[in-house]
């Protein structure tokens, strides 16, 4: 083979490559997807027969005492809140989620930062959240930090 046939094998190897890349991990929503915010989410499930069977992110707020575990069943119900419980005042939206499962992430708790996966699944007028996975985010600890070292009064670095 000469030298312009390896190099055009070559380059049509490498972009046949890149081009089924491009359509497994680009092309297909549930593998290549961002979440939405519990706000943004409501705003667009007005339309509820749209978003139905269609695989979702919703982030939020667990809301405190709306973890239900139901060990007969093996579910766990909890509404999601877009505002985290600890800022002043009450939660403007909630949604409902019920999650196939008993295995929950260890920072899976009331207030925890959480993003499920799922369904949108709607009977009459309530909604409800299938989740098919609960994915709890990590509380950010460099902002529990500088709060305590705000408090603590600075001394002279001299006295080290």
């Amino acid at each position: 083979m000469t030298k312009g046939v390896q190099l055009a094998l070559g380059a049509t190897l490498i972009f046949s490559l890149l081009g089924w890349y491009g359509y497994t991990n680009l092309e297909v929503p549930s593998t290549f997807q961002y979440f939405q915010t519990l706000d943004e989410f409501l705003a667009s499930s007005s339309d509820s027969q749209a978003m139905s069977g269609k695989s979702l992110r919703v982030h939020g707020y667990v809301a405190t005492g709306s973890i239900d575990r139901n060990l007969q069943a093996k579910h766990v119900t909890f509404k999601v809140q877009n505002d985290p419980p600890h800022k002043s005042g009450a939660a403007a939206s909630t949604l409902f989620v019920k999650f196939q499962g008993l295995e929950t992430p260890d920072l899976f708790q009331d207030g925890a930062d959480v993003v499920v996966e799922g369904t949108l699944s709607s009977s009459g007028s309530d909604q409800v959240f299938l989740a098919d996975n609960v994915l709890a985010k990590c509380p950010s600890k460099f902002e529990a930090n500088a709060e305590v070292t705000a408090s603590i009064p600075q001394g002279d670095a001299t006295s080290l």
